[in-house]
């Protein structure tokens, strides 16, 4: 049987609903008429952390914020924190602080609203993965690649813009990389962090993010990490996806709660990763969301 069609990006993208402002109206509205109990913070965590998952990964710097109430919304940046959370927050209703604009910065404001929005959408599909972690980074790997050859064979092999696959990455990881080349794409990948361009990673080569643009125009899908939500940068990456006609894909460890929305509104698949959780000890879960239409 043969997979079902969707529409083509340029006819599914809505790229300004990709902004915090429109998130934001989007789940206090969905979230109107929930008490209070489900979004009462309980606790909001600033994480500082280093990683390098295996040798030959690149070792990064983030903050992960972290707003906790019976769930929790996350947001990761590659800054420190600036100042101390207001402990008099702790008690109120996330959707209060969202409202008043009480949080320090978007990505604050973005682990509020991931936690919001987990309350009021579905789960999306769950992969759980049981392994060592290095036996979780190569699967989660695996992953990536086995959604991007679903997201491109949907799309029709009509829609391909050269006979060889090409996938561009935002957000540049080694695993991610080798894998997708392993299975034949052709691969490129772009970075924010000026300690990662000009770095050979999994076999590509890593470009400033101001060459997006021009990989986005000859990909077929893009992979986006979802710390371009706070960044700001979102919009204007899928408004090129869309006018080229490129597929997307997010990979949301910022906004871990957000698949279902950004599968509504255009994107072709969501990997919903719980880092940095996935790489410890023990069973983890991965949610993935598919855009239906």
């Amino acid at each position: 049987m043969s997979e079902k069609r969707i529409r083509q990006p340029c006819r599914a993208l809505v790229p300004h609903a990709f902004t915090l402002g429109a998130l934001q109206h989007w789940s206090l509205d969905r979230s109107s008429r929930l008490t209070a109990d489900r979004f009462r913070l309980t606790a909001f965590w600033d994480v500082d952390y280093v990683r390098q998952q295996v040798p030959g990964e690149r070792r990064a710097r983030y903050t992960m914020r972290l707003a906790q109430a019976e769930s929790y919304g996350a947001a990761i940046d590659h800054s420190s924190p600036r100042q101390a959370c207001d402990p008099n927050l702790i008690g109120e209703d996330c959707r209060h602080i969202l409202d008043d604009r009480r949080y320090r910065d978007n990505v604050d404001r973005t682990a509020l609203i991931d936690l919001v929005v987990g309350e009021v959408t579905a789960q999306g599909h769950e992969v759980t993965f049981g392994q060592t972690m290095r036996d979780k980074y190569a699967s989660r790997a695996r992953l990536f690649a086995d959604e991007a050859t679903l997201v491109l064979r949907r799309k029709g092999l009509h829609a391909s813009k050269v006979t060889r696959p090409h996938i561009h990455v935002a957000g540049a990881t080694a695993g991610i990389l080798s894998t997708l080349l392993a299975r034949g794409f052709k691969v490129t990948a772009t970075d924010l962090s000026p300690d990662v361009v000009g770095q050979n990673l999994g076999g590509v080569t890593v470009c400033d993010a101001v060459e997006n643009s021009r990989f986005i125009a000859a990909a077929d899908l893009i992979i986006i990490t979802g710390m371009t939500l706070p960044n700001g940068t979102f919009p204007s990456i899928l408004e090129t996806a869309k006018a080229f006609d490129t597929s997307t894909m997010v990979w949301a460890v910022t906004g871990r709660n957000l698949g279902q929305y950004y599968a509504e509104h255009g994107v072709d698949c969501v990997i919903s990763d719980p880092s940095p959780f996935f790489q410890l000890p023990g069973p983890a879960s991965i949610r993935i969301w598919r855009r239906e239409t």
